[in-house]
């Protein structure tokens, strides 16, 4: 994905989307030598402390050709006001369109990225209905830095089945699938009546189905620590 300089109608949706009282700006990239990609919170907070200035919650925004993506994020600000990326990019950027919100600050949990489709297709669709999935799995798992989590067995093996499905869905789209090609998983059938048959509604159910099981280990646990008092 690479960052948006003009605002398109596209990106201009994903804003209204995100539905910041702030408006957006054009930042200039400028990566800090001791930062590490993906770890923007973690990057800007040491940041603070060496430097000084601010640190400032928002959301970054990323274009591809066929998603558009608000990606909760964390930039610095300096002693004058100005707001600067000091993350190393995934790809060479020199600057970032960036939403300033202050709803939402990281406390050690995920916060859900926030996506729209660029284009009428319905296989797109599904996924961002995967990546949101994602998303929402990570919502469970406490972020240990670095990109890694720590989830519950449970959950991280429903997280690994649905990265898998995520990244099969998008090398299948990258590689010409549609809903009526034979699905990435060799079984011969339409994508359509295979992996993505009643993929919404399954969806929703493994949501309800670890929704539950989280409630029943968090019970587990207050038990077990009220024993222990």
């Amino acid at each position: 994905m690479t960052s948006p300089i003009e605002i398109t109608r596209v990106v201009q949706k994903l804003i209204d989307k995100i539905g910041s009282e702030y408006e957006h700006e054009i930042i200039p990239v400028k990566p800090d030598p001791a930062a590490t990609p993906g770890n923007s919170y973690f990057n800007v907070q040491e940041k603070v402390a060496k430097d000084g200035g601010n640190l400032v919650y928002g959301w970054a925004v990323w274009l591809s050709d066929f998603i558009c993506e608000g990606e909760h994020y964390a930039v610095w600000e300096d002693e004058d006001g100005n707001l600067v990326d000091i993350t190393p990019p995934r790809v060479p950027l020199d600057k970032l369109l960036f939403i300033p919100d202050d709803r939402f600050t990281y406390e050690g949990k995920h916060i859900a990225n926030i996506r729209s489709s660029v284009i009428d297709n319905l296989l797109v669709e599904h996924i961002i209905l995967l990546a949101d999935m994602k998303d929402f799995l990570l919502g469970f798992a406490t972020r240990l830095g670095d990109g890694q989590y720590h989830f519950s067995t449970f959950t991280g093996n429903v997280y690994n089945h649905y990265d898998t499905l995520f990244n099969n869905a998008l090398l299948f789209f990258r590689e010409g699938g549609k809903l009526g090609s034979a699905c990435y998983c060799g079984s011969l059938k339409p994508y359509s009546q295979c992996h993505g048959k009643n993929l919404p509604a399954t969806i929703e159910k493994v949501k309800d189905t670890v929704v539950k099981m989280n409630d029943l280990a968090n019970e587990e646990k207050a038990a077990e620590d009220s024993q222990k008092e």
